[in-house]
């Protein structure tokens, strides 16, 4: 009888050690992993503000931030503990929709956003969405965004795809470059206004150091030249200091030169002509045409030098001349046998203009 008790109580025992068990393990915990360790990107419909997808959401109270590090600031994930579930191109993909959102909001919220990326992938898709959005999509070609890139920066190469809206360019300048990149904005801008407003064009090299003004304004008429000659020229004309007006010449003709107006190609070691300018020398002579090969020239002095395997630039800058001066050529037309008697022309060099 004893015995029975006895297993009765152990049954009732053991039945209070496992419900004392289950209890616990269903008990609330407070202590373990910080939020920080599980942090999520939170899309543009769930997060908190409209203007801050991308933020952890920290399980501490918030603590007071330096200005413009608020709710529009933009985190990446720890490189080591990457957002679950998202890989490298959802988040980009996430990114340029977070981007194209905050351009429609505080544009100066939306740079300093892009600026507090890390990540250089990422902050260089966050940048692009913001001036893709603020340009509607008129944009340089690759090649020249990656070499203005290559040669001032990031922030500033993709800043000068702003030139067009002055004010926009200057707050991007301010905002996201160093003292380099700002005056590189700042000439992209000049060269861009230069055709309409000459004089407020120009003023802007009073924004870059004394040092560099020289070459700001030799960079901003040599642009000029290229879209519109005879506009960069008289300008240069009317300047009253005679050095000014010798560098702003020297500057236009490194993109509009004294020559014939042709361009040249190297074809079984001879100068081809690839181009005639219309309304150049060599157009208005009607005596070069394209495929006609280069066989020697001659300057004032008559004498033939043979232009057989000899460095491109070399026959360029022996084309190019002072205005008024004659360049004789021996060429051998296009569609002639190899064999021919080369052909002797002159050809008045004049100032070449170009108007875009």
């Amino acid at each position: 009888m004893r015995a029975k008790v006895n297993f009765a109580l152990f049954l009732v025992v053991a039945a209070l050690v496992a419900a004392i068990a289950v209890l616990r393990r269903h008990e609330p915990q407070t202590a373990g992993v910080e939020s920080s360790k599980s942090e999520t990107v939170a899309s543009p419909a769930t997060a908190e503000s409209s203007t801050a997808p991308l933020m952890a959401r920290p399980s501490e109270p918030r603590q007071s931030t330096p200005p413009h590090q608020n709710d529009h600031a933009l985190v990446s994930a720890p490189a080591d503990k990457p957002a679950e579930s998202t890989n490298k191109l959802d988040r980009l993909a996430q990114i340029r929709e977070t981007f194209r959102a905050l351009a429609s909001g505080d544009r100066t919220n939306a740079m300093h956003a892009a600026k507090q990326i890390k990540d250089d992938t990422e902050r260089e898709t966050a940048l692009l969405t913001l001036v893709t959005e603020w340009t509607g999509g008129n944009l340089r070609s690759p090649v020249e965004r990656a070499q203005a890139i290559s040669d001032h920066g990031l922030e500033a190469g993709l800043g000068m795809e702003l030139a067009k809206n002055p004010d926009l360019a200057m707050l991007w300048a301010n905002e996201m470059t160093d003292a380099t990149g700002r005056a590189a904005i700042l000439q992209q801008v000049a060269r861009v206004m230069v055709g309409s407003d000459p004089a407020t064009a120009f003023a802007m090299s009073g924004q870059v150091p004394e040092g560099d003004r020289r070459n700001f304004v030799n960079s901003v008429f040599a642009g000029w030249a290229s879209d519109d000659t005879e506009a960069a020229i008289q300008y240069a004309n009317q300047l009253p200091d005679p050095s000014d007006r010798d560098a702003a010449m020297q500057a236009i003709r490194t993109t509009a030169p004294v020559g014939i107006g042709t361009a040249l190609k190297i074809e079984d070691g001879y100068p081809v002509v690839n181009q005639v300018i219309p309304g150049a020398a060599a157009d208005l002579s009607g005596q070069l045409h394209v495929g006609d090969r280069i066989v020697a020239w001659a300057g004032a002095d008559n004498q033939f030098v043979n232009a057989q395997n000899l460095p491109l630039q070399e026959v360029v800058q022996a084309i190019r001349g002072a205005p008024n001066t004659a360049l004789q050529l021996q060429i051998i037309p296009a569609g002639a046998p190899p064999d021919s008697a080369p052909q002797t022309i002159s050809i008045m060099r004049d100032q070449i203009k170009f108007k875009h």
